[in-house]
């Protein structure tokens, strides 16, 4: 970690960005604590996957607690992990996200858990105020793909490429339309 004076960033702004990308976070302090990072997307990204997945699985052990089974182990197969987080975001009540948002559908919640049963390339999972669950993936393009999925016909992809371009459309909602669409963006 580098701590850098925030005229210094300004006037090698290029030196700092190259090290927050190389891996190396920079820190810029700032009056009254109102410091600021630089860090790379990669390591903002794992950064958020794990403050995601810890969210989720404190979720997980609280649903799992409040039925007073035993704790679960820790999960390495994706699917595996995957069920595990959609069994917790069926525990979910309303209000679940503080503002008022919904529970999600057990019907719902039993097509996805068929989706994620067959997909080849597994997802990150979330639920959305919505009464949808959202599918998230990233290629090594830098690519990022968003599929949202309710109970209607079609399922909502959106798509940011690297280059910042976006895309909507729309596909069948069934495991078929959905895996074929994953296949395509890491194709």
């Amino acid at each position: 970690m580098v701590i850098a004076k925030q005229m210094d960033v300004r006037a090698n702004i290029k030196k700092y960005f190259d090290m927050a990308y190389e891996g190396e976070p920079v820190v810029v302090p700032r009056k009254e604590n109102k410091n600021v990072m630089i860090i790379s997307e990669e390591l903002y990204n794992e950064l958020m996957t794990q403050s995601r997945m810890t969210a989720y699985a404190g979720k997980s052990e609280k649903h799992v607690e409040e039925k007073k089974h035993p704790k679960t182990e820790v999960v390495t197969d994706v699917r595996a992990f995957n069920m595990k987080k959609l069994e917790a975001i069926a525990g979910l009540k309303d209000g679940w996200n503080g503002n008022g948002a919904p529970a999600i559908p057990k019907k719902l919640i039993n097509h996805v858990r068929t989706i994620l049963d067959e997909m080849m390339i597994q997802p990150e999972i979330f639920p959305t105020a919505l009464q949808t669950i959202q599918f998230e993936f990233d290629n090594t393009r830098r690519d990022h793909m968003e599929i949202e999925i309710g109970l209607e016909e079609t399922a909502e992809v959106f798509l940011v490429r690297y280059d910042g371009a976006e895309s909507f459309e729309d596909i069948p909602n069934s495991a078929e339309g959905i895996d074929e669409r994953v296949r395509a963006f890491y194709g």
